[in-house]
């Protein structure tokens, strides 16, 4: 049982009941520490932060806080929001049991929550949390300004952090990112982006040790992957372009991470990645697969593994059809149309035309009647189990 919050021991003080649901709270309940309020009861409250700013209810409708042993919560009079100021160090007009509280988002923006007190004065947008946090995005609005003008305009707001403990801009530049962005002006590289689109392709080379056994020595292994595309949908050239020349070790991590099992469980793996280009479609180098080859090395292409897979993948789906199917025309000629359950004729219909189903209905009726027919006599190889003859027969052999 939850500890009772202070909504629920004022209520009872007052002579509520648990069976009793005041106005503006939700049914009593010992989960959440007795009687909680409801949204509209929390929208329509102000409250004031230990400096003095306003907020509105609205701003402690997404759950709670729980720190230090206590829930900081309206019930409880003293929900939390975020310091709009963001300062590098605490608040001495902070809640003592706050003071240990902190976030670092980044190392130049630090977090830290205030709790808030119920207040009679009305909400006005002045002298309010809100406007404090307008005023830090305005502010970074000028700073981003002055920050692109020292970087002659080649960064781009989309790949920079803004550190709001330290107000300071900082810049990375990850193209990436570009690509699902769609950008017709690349800020960074300076220029419009090429209308035409492509992929960015690369080959893995794995090397390996292959353990012998007994009198069999150690193999060492090579294979390359071919053609494997990195980016999901094509993009304009001009952003492929700049992943190739700037954004591989973006691709390597990525590379290490879709390998991490195998590194870790084999020290002799070694994974590279090589031939890293940019095009609008994958194209082979038959010569240079011929000359792997020749060399040893097992040659694979990601685009014949994809259709391999898809392949395989229809014919699953394919005997899997042709299994339902089945077992659904079990259905129908064992209980009959009128038996089956709602889900068993959906299924029917789905599967089955109208005319397999009347013919499955007619093979059902029919059923019985083939029951009821006399059994066909069995032919016996013993004397004493033979047909008996017919008396005409008797009489002709006298």
């Amino acid at each position: 049982m939850k500890e009772l919050n202070e909504l629920t021991r004022r209520l009872l003080a007052e002579g509520w009941s648990p069976e009793d649901t005041p106005p503006g709270t939700h049914p009593y309940k010992d989960y959440y520490g007795g009687w909680t309020y409801t949204g509209d009861a929390i929208r329509a409250m102000v409250w004031e932060t230990p400096c003095g700013l306003l907020a509105g209810g609205s701003h402690f409708l997404n759950g709670y806080m729980s720190y230090n042993g206590i829930d900081w919560r309206p019930e409880n009079g003293n929900p939390v929001i975020t310091c709009p100021v963001f300062p590098s160090e605490p608040c001495p007009l902070r809640d003592p049991c706050l003071n240990r509280e902190r976030y670092d988002l980044h190392s130049d923006d630090v977090i830290y929550q205030c709790s808030c007190h119920q207040t009679d004065r009305p909400y006005t947008y002045a002298g309010s949390v809100d406007e404090a946090h307008d005023r830090v995005w305005k502010e970074a609005d000028e700073l981003w300004e002055v920050f692109k003008a020292q970087h002659k305009g080649r960064v781009c707001r989309h790949q920079s952090h803004y550190g709001r403990t330290t107000k300071t801009w900082q810049a990375f530049y990850d193209p990436t990112d570009c690509a699902r962005m769609g950008c017709t002006y690349c800020d960074v590289l300076a220029k419009e982006t090429d209308q035409h689109k492509g992929n960015v392709f690369y080959d893995i080379r794995k090397s390996w040790t292959l353990k012998g056994e007994g009198l069999f020595p150690d193999q060492p292994r090579t294979v390359i992957e071919k053609g494997i595309k990195l980016l999901k949908r094509k993009a304009s050239m001009t952003i492929c372009e700049a992943i190739v020349k700037y954004g591989r070790h973006t691709i390597e991590d990525r590379v290490r991470l879709n390998h991490h099992h195998e590194l870790f469980f084999d020290k002799t793996l070694k994974i590279e990645v090589i031939n890293l280009r940019a095009a609008k479609v994958n194209t082979r180098d038959i010569k240079q697969d011929l000359q792997d080859i020749a060399n040893g090395i097992e040659v694979i292409h990601t685009i014949d593994s994809e259709k391999a897979a898809k392949e395989q993948k229809r014919a699953r789906r394919k005997a899997a059809k042709e299994q339902r199917i089945r077992k659904v025309e079990k259905m129908i000629l064992t209980q009959g149309w009128e038996e089956l359950d709602d889900i068993w004729k959906h299924r029917a219909t789905k599967l089955l035309d109208e005319d397999r189903i009347s013919e499955l209905i007619q093979a059902y009726a029919a059923g019985p009647q083939a029951s009821a027919q006399p059994p066909v006599a069995q032919i016996s190889i013993f004397a004493e189990d033979a047909v008996p003859s017919t008396p005409e027969k008797e009489t002709h052999a006298a």
